[in-house]
């Protein structure tokens, strides 16, 4: 079963960053997710009233995109729980993450999500 779940340890998540050879934010907050084996981290900001998913990165010898983005929209989630409306993804982040995450390039090229408008626009058509 998979589990994605926050990271309350920095020694815990200075660990797995490690392990995933991404850079270790201390300031940043993190998720894990696990299916029985660890299968990858994101570490986000929360600054200025913006969000920022600084990295999602794989554990060794795993390629899991759906749990990375079953974590990714628990992280953004968490974002919108706090009021976040405007939220950019790290560049380094896999084309095949970036195709299913919702994040599109803004004016400014940096890949963008409205949190608001991502959570509160319905997924069907006009009802008649």
């Amino acid at each position: 079963m998979l589990t994605v779940k926050p990271i309350q340890s920095k020694k815990e998540q200075e660990e797995l960053c490690a392990l995933c050879s991404c850079e270790y934010l201390e300031e940043a907050l993190c998720y894990r997710a696990d299916d029985g084996d660890f299968i990858g981290i994101c570490q986000l900001l929360l600054k200025n009233g913006c969000g920022y998913i600084k990295n999602l990165a794989y554990a060794p010898s795993k390629d899991d995109w759906e749990a990375m983005i079953i974590m990714l929209r628990a992280a953004m989630n968490f974002m919108y729980r706090c009021g976040i409306e405007h939220s950019y993804l790290s560049e380094d982040t896999s084309e095949t993450l970036i195709k299913f995450s919702g994040y599109k390039r803004n004016e400014d090229g940096l890949l963008y999500l409205n949190l608001n408008k991502f959570y509160n626009t319905p997924c069907h058509g006009e009802r008649t």
